[in-house]
């Protein structure tokens, strides 16, 4: 699909981009208790660096399916000491529900990638 998600309402469109959704499941993830960062690779990082933020490589994988049904993947690292499971089903509720409330998108699947701990 394209890099957003339309509908038709009864005035026109309305357009919500995929770095929308993203962001929404970004600030989900890492409100969640637990969770210490969004996991990024190091050409992410340095990108990040070099742009001042202004270009930026998502960690964060949106697919769209038909019928507004939407998988999103994201990578994260846990703080120290955590119960990994309890804090990735926690990120995969809150990232649902926030997209869902926000798009009215429907997520069929929330895929967590735990890929790191960090002593804070």
């Amino acid at each position: 699909m394209s890099q957003q998600e339309e509908k038709r309402t009864d005035y026109g469109t309305v357009k919500i981009h995929r770095n929308v959704i993203v962001q929404i499941a970004r600030v989900a993830a890492v409100e969640t208790e637990g969770v210490s960062r969004i996991s990024q690779d190091i050409f992410s990082r340095l990108l990040d660096l070099a742009t001042k933020g202004k270009i930026s490589r998502h960690p964060v994988k949106i697919e769209f399916r038909e019928n507004n049904e939407v998988v999103i993947s994201i990578g994260i690292v846990v703080n120290y000491g955590v119960n990994i499971p309890e804090v990735a089903a926690s990120v995969q509720e809150k990232i649902k529900k926030s997209v869902e409330k926000m798009t009215g998108l429907y997520l069929t699947d929330v895929h967590i990638k735990v890929k790191g701990v960090e002593v804070k």
